[in-house]
């Protein structure tokens, strides 16, 4: 963020300074929610939030780490801006560091699956480009990370990339507020958090307010066959970017290298050539969202395309290796949904069929590592076995279920299953159940903690 001295961030948030030493010519050059993230010399403010624990009892440690002051609702032993909620402060002052003639553009990114590979490409794409660009790290796309994620801006930002997630109704109009998109991507609309939505239906409409919060004149990247409401019905006085198959902006000749992605894009009569180290044909979709992004953005097809060529897959996200015995594990064990489980089940099965990323060899058995989807509502056990069905289908030799969901795959798969109650269970014992030239297929919601699984196939398996 801008530095700013202590007083001016006080008067725009409406907060009172109080505790022994406070000084309103300190200058404020960043925020954090975490004492231990206080960098000495930072000139952090230590937001003192409510949760699971008080966050005003960890100011001491903040103030002993560097924090300039503490946001607090009420005055400290430490220096400390007092206001009546950290949280909306947190927020507000994310908004007005936006609200300025210099800000930089921001895009914003949602989608059920997909943000952030699109996240990364987008990223890739802008500094290839020699943008000065900021993106969402890790899963910090909520009302606590985006803000965090504005305010960690460098001032000389032209680009802020955020990804959008959403549990309720209202979730992206408030982020939206917070941080005003002048382009938004749609990356798929299908079932996650159908426990706080109910239906897809409803799922698409809190989609679809990334669509109106954005300005006339804003674009609007999105997948061919979204549902309407999920893209702004009524909004005709956005620009639209269709990718997808048949869309306007569309993909192919894909193939899958050894060293990644290879395809062509095509885009108003012009293409171009793509080469990505990553793996996964699942991942074109994304990948043209991105390339989406960075036309809404002004640049080049060719500029794009050559930007694709930096990306890097972050570890459990889509991650090829390969272990002892000429075993080989796509792990994207970082999250799951149907539709993303599904797509890397078809993925997996068309590399064991071909031999694995080299092509070298045939008939590789497929082993698929299946954790439980979470909030998915009352049709989470439909889903479960849809996906079991469709690993029979596919022809997986072995389905290695873990977590109390994951029994669910097992009714619909007719095959060979091992059901494990905890990742570390099943950690513990799939390296036994491995055999040489075995494609392992990793992915499962983020709580049930599949990094533990093939963190040990990692120790237990590494190339001698």
């Amino acid at each position: 963020m801008r530095p700013r001295s202590l007083g001016e961030v006080a008067r725009d948030l409406g907060a009172s300074l109080a505790g022994p030493g406070v000084d309103g010519s300190t200058l404020v050059r960043g925020a954090v929610t975490d004492s231990r993230a206080v960098r000495e010399g930072g000139g952090e403010l230590f937001f003192a939030l409510r949760g699971r624990t008080d966050g005003a009892d960890f100011a001491g440690e903040a103030h002993l780490r560097g924090a300039v002051a503490t946001v607090a609702p009420r005055p400290l032993s430490v220096p400390t801006l007092v206001v009546e909620a950290p949280l909306e402060a947190l927020q507000e002052l994310a908004r007005r560091e936006l609200d300025r003639e210099d800000a930089p553009r921001v895009v914003g990114i949602t989608g059920s699956v997909g943000k952030t590979t699109t996240k990364d490409a987008l990223e890739a794409i802008l500094r290839s480009a020699g943008k000065r660009v900021s993106a969402t790290e890790g899963n910090f796309n909520n009302e606590i990370g985006l803000p965090l994620t504005v305010l960690a801006t460098d001032e000389r930002t032209e680009v802020l990339v955020l990804e959008m997630g959403a549990t309720h109704a209202g979730d992206i109009s408030h982020l939206c507020g917070i941080a005003p998109p002048g382009v938004g991507v749609l990356t798929a609309v299908s079932p996650v958090h159908l426990d706080s939505f109910g239906d897809l239906e409803s799922l698409a409409r809190a989609k679809g307010e990334l669509a109106h919060a954005l300005p006339d004149g804003g674009v609007l990247v999105a997948p061919s066959g979204a549902p309407e409401s999920a893209t702004g019905p009524g909004r005709a006085s956005l620009r639209r970017l269709v990718f997808g198959e048949s869309a306007g902006l569309r993909a192919s000749g894909v193939e899958e290298l050894e060293d990644g992605l290879s395809f062509t894009v095509h885009h108003g009569g012009e293409t171009a050539g793509v080469r990505s180290p990553v793996f996964g044909t699942h991942l074109v979709e994304p990948l043209l969202a991105a390339i989406g992004g960075g036309l809404a953005l002004g640049l080049g097809l060719e500029e794009c395309a050559r930007g694709l060529s930096r990306l890097r897959r972050a570890g459990l996200r889509g991650e090829v290796y390969r272990l002892r015995d000429d075993i080989l594990v796509y792990d994207d064990s970082y999250n799951a949904s149907p539709a993303a489980t599904m797509a890397v089940l078809r993925y997996g099965a068309g590399q064991a069929r071909r031999g694995g990323v080299d092509g070298q060899t045939s008939g590789r058995r497929m082993v698929a590592v299946l954790g439980g989807m979470f909030e998915l509502g009352s049709a989470a056990r439909e889903y479960h076995r849809e996906v079991g069905r469709l690993a029979g289908e596919l022809g997986v030799d072995l389905l290695v279920c873990v977590g109390d969901e994951a029994r669910w795959y097992a009714e619909e798969f007719g095959g060979e299953a091992i059901f494990y109650g905890d990742a570390a269970s099943a950690g513990e014992d799939l390296g036994g159940l491995l055999k040489a030239g075995d494609y392992v297929v990793v992915k499962g919601s983020r709580g049930v903690g599949l990094d533990a699984v093939t963190g040990r196939l990692r120790e237990s398996l590494t190339l001698v």
